[in-house]
């Protein structure tokens, strides 16, 4: 979806992740975020780990810290 947008991944891209399948995503993304109850592989492969969870408006708030426009 990324290179059909014109997305540089490891420039461009917030990932947010929380569980193993995500791993890969977090790792090569610009910024690779956790939630607070992700997994241990999703939080070792992340550069942020987030306190909130998803169901406390992590996504939302993930993007508003790190400037994105939701």
């Amino acid at each position: 979806l990324c290179e059909a947008l014109g997305v540089a991944v490891s420039e461009e891209l917030l990932a947010l992740g929380d569980a193993e399948n995500d791993a890969g995503m977090l790792e090569d993304a610009a910024i690779g975020v956790a939630v607070g109850n992700a997994c241990p592989m999703a939080m070792d492969a992340a550069d942020f780990i987030m306190r909130e969870c998803h169901e406390e408006g992590g996504a939302g708030l993930a993007m508003e810290l790190f400037g994105f426009d939701a």
